[in-house]
């Protein structure tokens, strides 16, 4: 998966949707549409989860883990789907130190 791809995808607002959990994190959480663009134009992608056979339908899309930040400038890890025409925003979080180790791109073990 290729971020430029998906950067080029959000530059037009159709083809950006948006999961009701990924809805719901964002209220709990105070990540704004603003922030998932600024995550997805200024950030990296840390993982990438290809489709795994025999589990695809219509609606599935290959996706990745993105580290970026907020446009305050906060760290945030967002999950976005890519199907090369939509891109699905699926889940958004702060990284989480027990989980991540210090650059938050590393998972510790």
């Amino acid at each position: 998966m290729d971020i430029e791809d998906i950067r080029q995808a959000i530059k037009n607002e159709a083809s950006i949707e948006y999961t009701s959990h990924c809805q719901k994190r964002m209220i709990e959480r105070n990540i704004s549409r603003a922030d998932f663009r600024n995550c997805i134009l200024y950030g990296e992608i840390i993982e990438e989860y290809p489709l795994e056979e025999g589990n695809s339908t219509e609606k599935s899309f290959p996706s990745c883990l993105i580290l970026g930040t907020k446009e305050d400038g906060v760290k945030i890890h967002i999950v976005v789907g890519y199907n090369g025409v939509k891109v699905l925003m699926i889940s958004a979080c702060y990284p989480d130190n027990e989980r991540w180790c210090d650059d938050l791109r590393t998972r510790r073990t």
